[in-house]
């Protein structure tokens, strides 16, 4: 998503650079205005808050900012929201990633079309090398989807305590026995802990 914003957004791909590390912001040369769009990925960890990422990161957010408000440098980051949710807590004086910055985006698996829903299963599954096992059981994709979208069509106060997305839940589908045991009532079934 990150890449189809900076590219939509006019910038060409080799004036693009995806930092990893909080270092490597360190490592470029600003100076040189060789970059207009920068794309940090999972800024703070990937499934779960990385407290090392986030202090590596939070040294460098205030440098970021900045340069992206003096210059024409696009700043795309991405993190899940509840990782962005636990880390504002420890960001101190830092408002970048508030939502009243005006700059925070939020995209929900309920704004995702059944079709890319579908290439998104396809792609884990791909990914996690279980395709053989989804043709074995005969796992449908198509109504593997339309159980999710039901699952995610709720109101917005039922939406607020889901804590993993479309995507995360098609990982659990795919690389776990769920596939096999469940099949596409994986998608449909909601369960509540108290």
């Amino acid at each position: 998503m990150a890449a189809k914003l900076a590219l939509e957004g006019g910038a060409k791909r080799e004036n693009c650079v995806k930092l990893e590390i909080a270092s490597d912001w360190k490592d470029v040369d600003w100076s040189l205005r060789c970059f207009t769009t920068v794309i940090i990925d999972d800024i703070f960890g990937g499934l779960a808050i990385d407290h090392e990422r986030l202090k590596d990161w939070k040294s460098v957010l205030n440098d970021i900012d900045q340069l992206a408000k003096a210059r024409d440098l696009k700043v795309i980051i991405t993190s899940r929201h509840y990782i962005t949710r636990e880390a504002r807590e420890e960001m101190d004086k830092i408002t970048m990633f508030t939502e009243i910055s005006g700059h925070t985006v939020h995209l929900e698996s309920s704004d995702l079309s059944s079709g890319e829903m579908n290439s998104i299963l396809k792609a884990v599954i791909e990914r996690s090398g279980t395709k053989e096992n989804m043709d074995k059981w005969e796992i449908d994709l198509d109504e593997c989807v339309m159980k999710a979208k039901g699952l995610y069509k709720r109101t917005s106060a039922q939406k607020s305590g889901t804590v993993f997305g479309f995507p995360e839940c098609a990982v659990l589908f795919a690389t776990g026995s769920l596939m096999e045991s469940l099949g596409s009532e994986f998608f449909g079934q909601r369960k509540h802990k108290q």
